[in-house]
This record gives structure tokens, sequence and C-alpha cells, in this order.
């Protein structure tokens, strides 16, 4: 089977197909066909060497994380899923190998993929609606309290973004560009544009600050929390966690930051987003696998609004 890894840390460059075995089942495991994965910033930051520390000097290493795809081949021991059955799920973030043309999995990891949901939006939904779920949950917010997403044209941002509106949340959400013209359409309270407005300038106060630009720290955007408020990010680095603890241990405006792990529980949840609730997951640009280099190259840019899907014939 063809697979897609690295042998050292490096750029899109570095990244090759492979032949490789079809991997072996082991009781408790599926084999699934992959038919589609999306890209994560996750991706590109450990073929970077960003997160050396937490993914290690074993090579070759694969990539991608989020991932649908039909099953192969099931495990002795399980009895929830068949063979043909549709699947989605998500991979270890910090080991994920989900662009290949089969992988082995955790039957415990997947879902089944909603019916009526295409397998790129089934992928390209995993970690963006996952850690919009893992978002709303921190920050705790109820009908009526004021929410900041900084960063609301990504596809964290959107799906935050539509599960605020869907709950009365007032939420101000800061964009730019064409990012900024889409999301209009859920009818936040208040939108800006980040090129234009500095929020630090703004006299407003919010319950939650949701921060996923990277440009935002927390030092500057507590001066924009309540007196019991929450400031979350999806950008963790060793500083900003140490940082996170100590505050949490004094302050009543918190400081946290996830990182998703999807359960089938979450995955069950959105495939009621988006079955049931309506939610929308963009896709930016559809790519095939032949030209997974051209599509983590567009992805890298950082221009576009919705996922970067490749499907995988």
């Amino acid at each position: 089977m063809k697979k897609v890894i690295y042998q050292h840390y490096g750029s899109v460059s570095d990244l090759e197909i492979v032949e490789v075995a079809i991997p072996e089942v082991q009781p408790d495991e599926l084999l699934i066909k992959v038919k589609a994965v999306s890209i994560n910033p996750i991706d590109w930051k450990r073929l970077e060497g960003q997160l050396k520390m937490m993914t290690g000097s074993n090579f070759p290493k694969g990539i991608a994380i989020d991932f649908a795809g039909v099953i192969e081949k099931i495990g002795t021991d399980v009895s929830n899923f068949q063979e043909a059955d549709a699947v989605f799920g998500a991979l270890d973030a910090m080991k994920g190998e989900a662009l290949a043309e089969y992988i082995v999995v955790k039957a415990q990891t997947v879902c089944k993929k909603p019916v009526g949901v295409s397998f790129e939006t089934a992928a390209a939904s995993v970690t963006a609606v996952v850690t919009a779920l893992y978002l709303m949950n921190k920050c705790r917010v109820q009908c009526g309290d004021h929410l900041l997403i900084n960063g609301a044209a990504g596809s964290v941002g959107m799906a935050v973004l539509q599960m605020a509106v869907s709950k009365g949340l007032k939420v101000t959400a800061i964009a730019s560009g064409d990012g900024l013209a889409f999301i209009q359409r859920w009818k936040p309270e208040v939108l800006l544009d980040y090129k234009k407005h500095n929020i630090l300038d703004q006299k407003a106060i919010y319950n939650a600050v949701v921060e996923l630009s990277g440009n935002l720290p927390f030092s500057k955007g507590k001066a924009l929390l309540a007196r019991q408020a929450v400031f979350a990010s999806t950008l963790p680095n060793p500083i900003d966690m140490l940082k996170a603890f100590l505050n949490n241990l004094f302050s009543k405006k918190k400081f946290h930051i996830i990182r998703a792990n999807p359960t089938p529980q979450h995955l069950n949840q959105v495939s009621e987003w988006l079955t049931q609730k309506g939610l929308e997951v963009p896709i930016a640009k559809q790519f095939f696998f032949a030209d997974f280099k051209e599509a983590y190259q567009f992805a890298r840019k950082g221009q576009t609004t919705g996922k970067v899907v490749i499907s995988i014939t």
C-alpha cells in the first residue's frame, strides 16, 4: 500500500510516498481503507520539528490525524462493527499517520460515519468540531454571556461560532478579509477586522475568550475578562502550560490550554451537530492523494477559509 512519510524533520518538500505492507490487525483493532483525510496545523508542526519534545526522534514518521474510511477487516474481539461500515475518527495527534491507503485503529476510537455526510466532510470535522466541543465545555458559558473568538474564520473558530450562536451567546468574532465576510452567515453580534481594530482597545468585557490566532497571549487577554471568566487557547507550549497551572492556583480568571482527544462520545456529538443541528464544516479545497504536497503547501499558507482535504480512492 501507499503511505506518506518523512525521514527527518523538515518541510513539505521532505514528505514522500512509499510502498509498505498493509498492517496486521490485532484482536481489538480495525483495518480501515482510508477514503479521505483532512489537514490540521498539528501536521506541519510535527513535520517541522516544532513538537519534537513530544514526538521524539524515531523515524520514519507518518502524517495526518483526521480520517474517514471503510472497514476492510475486523479483529476477532470486535463485535460492534461490521466489514464495509463507513467510519471516521482521529489518530493520536503526536503519532498520526492517516495519510495512507490503509490504517489500523483501535475499535473504541472510531464512530460510524453519519449517513448523508461525505467522507471528506466527516474527515474535515473531527479535530475542528471536537476541539470546539472541548472549548465550549471549558468556557462554561450560558445563554446571554459574552464570548470573544479571536481567529473566528479558522475551522475551529467557525465551529465555536456556530455552537455559541446556537446557544444564545453574544459573540464577538475577530477575523479579516475573506474570512470576515464568510463568517457573517452565522450572525455574530459583533464582527471585528483585526487589521483595523485592536481588540485591546475595545471597552467590552467578556465571560470567556477563545484564542485561536496565536496573537493574543493570556498576559494581555486577561484584561478583557470579567472577574470570574475563562481564557481558552488551543496553542500549547511548555511555558504557557506552566503559566496556566500557576495562574489557576490563585486567580479567578482561569487560563485553559485545550488539546482535544476525540472519544467515540465526542464523535457521536460531531455526528449530531452535523446531521441534526446543521453545523457547517466548509471545505476550502479538495485534493487527490497524488497531489498531497500541493495540498500541504496550500494549507500551510494559512490563507484558506475552511478545511483542506485529501481524497484517497
